[in-house]
């Protein structure tokens, strides 16, 4: 068997690979599983874990000990000692650990001016203090409160990447599809952050002119978070898409697409692409999506796999679509013929990679065996 490596340089030659339009020996496996799924797994408690970063880590190790992955397997992207810290009603942790985002309204429709005026004194100074109880009082109080949280997150921050450098070193490792900040599109930064799902599309119908208006104002500072203070070429943000298959072809055009192309546009410029997770399915908007920069990988929950072969995956980077709860309900043998019908369609184009539809968050809600077995087929026989 290969050591760490042997098998750290084969993975990131087939990643670059992969990345630069090349052909790559065999379609990258890139699993991926959350903390809570992990902390199943490991049978470690996930609330203890959000606050003892050793019994996260070791539940991190036990996804890479249990699954096949070219890349590391298991991640977290949110820090509830921050979101208590500032008494956040965003985020809100549960008795259980999980995290969970509650439909929210923290700009009023009468907000629209300031918030297009000046995007960023209004978050500050109105919509902060609005959604985080830490931040409504005198200013001295609010910058101690904002220092502790920042400082927490920082810490959380580094040492969740410490986690990931340890572990990658350990199991051969290559890196993954996300390897720079994440950030949002702007109009989904509008509606999930600020005017909730219900307001922002009632604002669609009612004023469409200063929604428009909102997600221009929105756009620099959400470039600013997807550019790290270093670039280098080959990096890859994250950012999640989720309004636009709920909204109709005019309001998409109008009023989602235009800020968001221009974010993944100048991304690209800056020497980072983007990784976009394609929530829900996109097949009906897939033109749009090829006409973002070679650098843009498409992480896609749902969709026609032919579609985006044909398409999208000429020139881009693509993968996603298997959902790993069938293992609950079909043999092996049946999961593996998913994958090799799978592989059979999306393999036309040299810029697959083999991943899961979504992250698994419930431990639950897979067989492991089963899975074990899809994700190894892959490494052994998806080459081209």
């Amino acid at each position: 068997m290969a050591n760490t490596e042997e098998l750290f340089a084969e993975r990131s030659a087939i990643r670059a690979d992969l990345l630069a339009g090349n052909r790559p020996k065999r379609a990258p496996v890139f699993a991926s599983f959350t903390l809570e799924a992990a902390c199943g797994l490991a049978g470690v408690s996930l609330l203890d874990a959000h606050y003892d970063l050793a019994l996260a880590e070791a539940a991190h190790e036990k996804v890479c000990e249990l699954f096949y992955s070219d890349s590391f397997p298991s991640g977290n992207l949110r820090h509830p000692p921050v979101y208590q810290l500032l008494g956040a009603k965003n985020w809100i942790l549960s008795s259980s650990g999980a995290v969970q985002h509650p439909e929210i309204e923290t700009m009023l429709p009468e907000d629209y001016d300031d918030f297009i005026a000046n995007p960023y004194d209004a978050i500050m100074e109105k919509f902060l203090p609005r959604v985080c109880a830490a931040l409504d009082g005198g200013a001295i109080g609010r910058g101690v409160a904002f220092a502790k949280a920042y400082q927490e997150f920082v810490y959380q921050t580094a040492a969740g990447f410490g986690i990931i450098g340890r572990l990658s070193q350990k199991y051969g490792y290559s890196a993954g599809t996300i390897t720079a900040p994440m950030t949002e599109a702007p109009f989904d930064f509008v509606a999930d952050q600020l005017r909730g799902f219900k307001g922002i599309l009632m604002d669609c119908r009612r004023i469409p002119d200063k929604v428009e208006a909102a997600v221009k104002a929105a756009l620099p500072f959400l470039l600013k978070l997807a550019i790290p203070p270093q670039p280098y070429p080959g990096m890859q943000g994250f950012i999640p898409l989720h309004l636009a298959p709920y909204m109709n072809p005019q309001q998409f055009e109008r009023l989602w697409w235009p800020t968001f192309e221009e974010l993944v546009v100048e991304m690209d410029k800056q020497n980072v692409g983007a990784t976009i997770f394609a929530e829900n399915d996109w097949t009906r908007y897939l033109d749009y999506l090829t006409r973002l920069p070679k650098s843009t990988v498409v992480w896609a929950e749902d969709g026609d796999m032919k579609k985006y072969t044909e398409t999208f995956g000429k020139d881009h980077v693509f993968g996603g679509f298997f959902d790993p709860t069938i293992t609950l309900t079909k043999s092996k043998e049946e999961c593996i013929d998913v994958v090799k019908e799978m592989c059979d369609i999306c393999m036309k184009s040299d810029h697959f990679y083999f991943t899961f539809n979504k992250g698994v968050m419930d431990v639950n809600s897979i067989d492991i065996a089963k899975l074990q077995a899809v994700l190894e087929w892959v490494a052994d026989n998806a080459y081209y």
